[in-house]
């Protein structure tokens, strides 16, 4: 493996500019010092927002200033800490950031029941004297939606302290699965050796050698066996502060609780576990092809992340997997290539690893930066996919700034994954397309059919487990390590049925997913999955309008509610149509590998 360099060795023209954010450390300091005189000024309003319709632009005015600004200090830290998280300098200007956001944050607390304390029908009064406020008129309507919920200040007061020490169970879960964790050593041949990790866990259950998957299997679920009781109570202890915000949100659930913030019902939640077990049988059958594909005598858990052929390509240069990504997304348009093309331009893309760096990958950005993106680009064809992936994102992020004002910029996280995985889909086809060997098409038909069955039956099968969860607390059932981890092993037998050996370490999983500390927002991958299906399909088969529409629907940003931005592009997730539409094209991509499957017999 190539030594990493440290980030000064790097090109600079494959870093990213952060000075397109904050050019240096004198106008850091000059935004902190303006961040708090907003706050100062919105402070000293208290009691005086709604006197009358100037009062209330000011504070508008003034509370956009000092979110725009915060914006630039969030990204701008978070970018400068992720170059290389060694450094102690950029860990404690992310520190000051996100402590200052907490306190101005809190001594706004006041705000909301502040305009509790009117009606929505006095507020738009307000808008109609003013033309620069009738742009606020969707913000109030949203805001004032739950007034029943919101309760006097002093509630509300004592509530931001609580909620601010809230926390402490996903802390503690971080600490003892990152900076605790230890798991052994893997013997991956008779004169090797390799230390297991969280980071190189995937990779070693992608071993060719079924030894070497099981060994990693059961010598990482064992850490989590022998630490089962703490991880139960952080899980615990995360599903007792969220029944503390329902009961005093006067909530009927959970689930309805987490969803209400954007607007979404609990029967597209409830639509989407319904329709993966309705379609249950399509994972089944493709994970019984590729036991058959594999050749193994005993088809494990284990297994089912090994590629059943080799990779049909071993390394793409950065220009290689751009000119790729290109030809992927023409059916896109111009216009779309052309918000692509000025990002790389823009010198806001990270493209290599260094000493240090963040090691994922993600697009980030606020309403007066460029959209950024970091990537830890090794030439690999999943490496490739994550490129497209993140500037899905960032294209998404892009158009949805240059066509709505700062307040309706920022669409939802359920929408995000929708850009993302439509240049995933686009990308996996065109290799499928133009794939000339009969592996190279079996590579790419199973790489679509793995990702459906990680983000689509997997992500569902963790909010089915959320559901159940959340449930038991709401019923005051208690939730052990015995509850969790009973229920996780039959949702496995469930999804799963008889294609594959259910081993008995899988109960130790939902141990180890950070997602599980953010209630209900894994369904999200699934929903953005099936809607990008339904918006490729559409665009490939040449439906009138199709590509406009999606476009159009890039540039919405947060004008609409999401299920009305999504009905807006051909995808109502209240109905079972896109769920259909969907799985109809997951069908036809499992028949044309079960086809290839048959004229080449039991193995490959």
């Amino acid at each position: 493996m190539e030594k990493l360099k440290e980030r000064k060795e790097l090109d600079p023209k494959d870093c990213w500019d952060l000075t397109k954010v904050i050019q240096d450390e004198k106008e850091y300091q000059k935004l902190i010092q303006e961040a708090k005189e907003c706050n100062l000024k919105i402070v000293h309003m208290k009691g005086h927002i709604l006197n009358n319709a100037s009062s209330l632009q000011e504070y508008l005015e003034l509370s956009e200033k000092e979110s725009r600004i915060l914006g630039r200090l969030q990204v701008y830290t978070k970018f400068l800490f992720d170059e290389d998280q060694r450094n102690n300098e950029s860990k404690a200007k992310l520190l000051e950031i996100s402590s200052l956001i907490n306190e101005l944050s809190e001594q706004e607390s006041f705000i909301v029941s502040e305009f509790m304390e009117k009606d929505l029908s006095d507020v738009l009064k307000f808008l109609e004297e003013k033309e620069e406020l009738k742009k606020y008129r969707l913000y109030f309507e949203r805001l004032y939606k739950d007034k029943k919920r919101i309760l006097s200040e002093k509630e509300e007061a004592i509530i931001a302290k609580a909620t601010s020490a809230f926390g402490t169970p996903e802390e503690a879960f971080e600490a003892l699965d990152t900076a605790d964790a230890s798991f052994g050593k893997i013997q991956l041949s008779a004169r090797k050796k390799v230390e297991l990790t969280q980071y190189n866990y995937s990779v070693l259950l992608s071993h060719e050698k079924q030894q070497v998957r099981k060994d990693t299997f059961q010598t990482f679920y064992r850490f989590y066996e022998n630490h089962k009781h703490t991880f139960a109570s952080c899980l615990k202890g995360n599903y007792q502060e969220l029944e503390f915000l329902r009961k005093i949100r006067s909530y009927s659930s959970a689930l309805e609780m987490a969803l209400d913030s954007i607007s979404v019902t609990p029967n597209v939640y409830q639509n989407l576990i319904a329709s993966v077990n309705q379609y249950m049988d399509l994972n089944v059958e493709y994970q019984k092809i590729k036991h058959q594909l594999l050749n193994v005598k005993e088809y494990h858990l284990y297994d089912t992340y090994v590629p059943v052929v080799k990779k049909p390509k071993e390394k793409y240069t950065k220009e290689e997997a751009h000119d790729l990504i290109v030809q992927a997304l023409q059916p896109l348009g111009e216009d779309y290539l052309a918000h692509f093309e000025a990002i790389l331009q823009g010198h806001t893309v990270d493209f290599y690893s260094n000493v240090g760096k963040y090691t994922g990958a993600y697009h980030w950005g606020c309403y007066d930066s460029p959209s950024y993106v970091l990537l830890n680009f090794d030439g690999t064809f999943d490496e490739v996919s994550t490129f497209a992936h993140e500037m899905g994102h960032a294209v998404h992020s892009m158009y949805s700034k240059e066509n709505n004002p700062y307040l309706y910029s920022s669409y939802e996280i359920f929408l995000a994954e929708i850009a993302s995985t439509v240049n995933e889909t686009f990308l996996c086809f065109y290799q499928l397309d133009h794939a000339k060997k009969k592996n190279e098409k079996i590579y790419y038909l199973c790489e679509f059919l793995d990702r459906v069955k990680a983000t689509i039956y997997r992500q569902t099968m963790f909010a089915e487990f959320e559901r159940i969860m959340s449930e038991k607390m709401q019923k005051k059932e208690s939730l052990t390590e015995e509850v969790f981890s009973e229920v996780y092993y039959q949702l496995n037998q469930q999804y799963f049925k008889d294609s594959v050996i259910i081993d008995p370490e899988i109960r130790y999983e939902w141990m180890r997913i950070p997602h599980f500390y953010t209630p209900f927002y894994v369904y999200q991958y699934a929903t953005g999955l099936i809607s990008a299906l339904c918006i490729v399909k559409n665009i490939l088969s040449g439906e009138k309008d199709a590509r406009e529409k999606y476009l159009r629907f890039l540039k919405g940003g947060d004008s609409k509610d999401v299920l009305d931005l999504l009905k807006d592009v051909g995808v109502d997730l209240t109905t079972k149509k896109p769920f259909e539409q969907a799985f109809s094209l997951i069908q036809e991509r499992l028949d044309e590998l079960k086809k290839l499957v048959l004229e080449g017999g039991e193995s490959l």
